[in-house]
């Protein structure tokens, strides 16, 4: 934690203070802020209190444990999301106050979108494959703001070639942002108005790359763009309806055209995908069924809150990420959660339940040593070539 915060948290903060006028919108979860909180890390959290309070930054909302909002139970989606609300507004005080709101992963539906539009959240942010399903139908520089048909809820989309570019290195610094902008017609001699939408993770700054909080620099100071906030947009741009594809950041065409919006998390015919998915239901069912009963202890909640993360399911995917250990430690959880449930489980439950804990592990350490999972790896990455810029961290940079 100390390292990604000297490397990246601490100079993205900094960098802000330093250019009053730029502006943007930051995800922040909760998970997060407990542990700068927990750590004495608070020169972070205090200069975020002061960008909140300044208008400078504003805050999203998301779900406390990165769950996959689409794929899990709706009422463990709302408690996350307040979860997520609670834990930062104590944190953060009045300067938390999200209008939009980030799904994990950018994986999207129109039952998510409804969830999020219930808890008064005003817009949110997803992948411009969402918005027909191939990448490019909408222009890089955009005119307009999106609104969900039959909803008050704003959307955005984030456009993903200039997204990964900064990510993954090919802009290091704000001469090569601005000419691949201007190639774009988005200069500002273009005359006509526009914004181009980008997002990142915040460790892209100084961490998972070195020197990359140089382009925040460039462009903060730059004169040929100006940054805003999304919930500014909103004031400036035309709406028009949309209806978007379940998606996600990471979801490439084909996937959705064999319909298989979320690859990394529900996969037709990984097993490890279908036995964590009925794990993560037995578990949920157990709490619930627990809770109308009577309480539930904190910590074997807290099992279930954290077994939900999407993590266990990326690693088990070979699209290509994988590790066991993501993998063990999210069944430990979930596990955990219906052991924790001392009274009123039918023992065929509890059995189901032993049984695909171990089994899920087993088969993954089996994949792992008969080099099946590395097998799979590389056929997603000769099947989706630009994977292979878009997906990585660039040489010598294993996650």
């Amino acid at each position: 934690m100390e390292k990604v915060y000297a490397e990246a948290y601490k100079k993205i903060v900094d960098i802000l203070s330093t250019y009053p006028d730029a502006r943007l919108t930051v995800n922040i979860s909760a998970t997060l802020t407990e542990q700068l909180q927990k750590y004495r890390l608070t020169y972070v959290l205090d200069k975020l209190v002061e960008l909140g309070e300044s208008k400078q930054i504003e805050f999203t909302g998301s779900a406390k444990f990165h769950p996959i909002i689409p794929l899990i139970h709706a009422r463990e989606a709302e408690r996350q999301i307040t979860l997520n609300e609670e834990a930062n507004r104590e944190i953060l005080g009045s300067s938390y106050r999200p209008k939009g709101f980030f799904l994990p992963e950018m994986c999207y539906s129109r039952s998510a979108a409804e969830i999020v539009e219930k808890l008064k959240y005003e817009w949110l942010i997803i992948d411009e494959i969402a918005y027909t399903g191939r990448l490019g139908s909408l222009e890089a520089k955009q005119s307009k703001v999106y609104k969900l048909r039959d909803s008050k809820l704003k959307i955005f989309f984030k456009n993903r070639r200039f997204s990964g570019g900064i990510t993954y290195g090919s802009f290091p610094n704000g001469a090569d942002f601005l000419s691949a902008c201007e190639q774009e017609g988005m200069g500002r001699e273009e005359g006509s108005e526009g914004y181009l939408l980008t997002g990142t993770d915040g460790e892209v700054y100084g961490h998972h790359r070195k020197g990359q909080e140089k382009l925040l620099i460039d462009l903060f100071k730059s004169k040929s763009l100006e940054t805003a906030t999304l919930s500014e947009l909103l004031d400036t741009f035309e709406l028009e309806e949309t209806e978007p594809v379940p998606s996600s950041w990471s979801t490439w065409e084909d996937e959705l055209e064999a319909d298989i919006p979320y690859p990394q998390w529900k996969f037709p015919g990984n097993i490890i995908h279908k036995w964590q998915w009925r794990l993560a239901e037995l578990a949920t069912t157990a709490i619930h069924q627990a809770e109308e009963q009577g309480e539930v202890e904190l910590g074997v909640r807290s099992s279930l809150d954290e077994g939900l993360h999407s993590c266990q399911w990326w690693w088990a995917s070979c699209r290509p990420w994988w590790d066991v250990g993501m993998i063990k430690d999210g069944v430990n959880k979930l596990i955990s959660a219906v052991r924790g449930v001392k009274s009123g489980i039918d023992e065929r439950f509890l059995s189901e339940a032993e049984w695909l804990a171990k089994n899920i592990v087993t088969y993954a350490w089996d994949l792992h040593e008969r080099r099946d999972a590395h097998r799979l790896q590389k056929e997603y990455l000769q099947t989706h070539t630009g994977v292979a810029s878009l997906l990585t961290f660039g040489p010598g940079e294993e996650r």
